[in-house]
């Protein structure tokens, strides 16, 4: 399925040209390659390469090998990091619409759901610990295992991938919120005296903002 052409990119500054093409993986139902993303966006493939470099090794897309086509390696594919599977996509639109239409304060009980999501990781051992000397390392390491591409930036964690990045567009009080509430409590855990305050969803387009106090 060929994937829509938006308008060119060229005159965009280098950063939200990534924004862009990161925009168009996690729109994408699979991996695309050089070719597809440049005649989308109006850009050179050699442009589209060096920014998918970037993309790769900040950890906010990952690479793929094609299937074979003939003489040659195979091409490379490109798909974002942080989009969860289909179904559990699904999965989660139901949920968070039931939550939006039963419960008396939702962003409240988002915030509870987050912090149980929380504890469920660290008994299963999928939270990982950061290191003594950094309050924010092991937060820092839950988000990276689940797909948000984080980074630090003073008193932020900056979040440039998603893995419910069209739910979280739709209902940003459900799906924000038990992010909050599980950053909340992952902080708890492992940064007494650390909190996050605030989640700010979509200040650009493919990037969210938590609000660190405490760090």
């Amino acid at each position: 399925m060929p994937i829509p052409r938006s308008e060119p990119t060229r005159r965009l500054p280098s950063g939200r040209r990534r924004e862009a093409i990161l925009a168009l993986l996690e729109d994408a139902d699979r991996p695309l390659g050089v070719d597809e993303l440049a005649g989308a966006l109006g850009l050179h493939p050699n442009t589209v390469r060096a920014h998918l470099a970037v993309l790769v090794r900040t950890g906010a897309a990952r690479r793929t090998a094609g299937a074979p086509g003939g003489r040659g390696r195979p091409r490379d594919l490109y798909a974002a990091a942080g989009v969860a599977p289909d179904g559990y996509a699904a999965l989660a639109d139901v949920l968070a619409a039931r939550l939006a239409a039963v419960a008396p304060d939702v962003a409240a009980e988002a915030v509870a759901a987050g912090r149980a999501w929380a504890d469920r990781l660290a008994a299963a051992d999928a939270a990982p610990e950061g290191p003594e000397d950094d309050p924010l390392g092991a937060v820092v390491g839950v988000l990276e295992h689940l797909g948000f591409a984080p980074a630090v930036v003073g008193d932020e964690v900056r979040l440039h991938a998603c893995p419910f990045r069209r739910l979280a567009a739709e209902r940003p009080d459900v799906v924000c919120n038990a992010h909050l509430g599980l950053l909340q409590r992952t902080l708890e855990r492992t940064a007494p005296g650390v909190r996050a305050t605030a989640i700010h969803p979509f200040v650009a387009p493919t990037l969210c903002v938590a609000r660190i106090a405490g760090a």
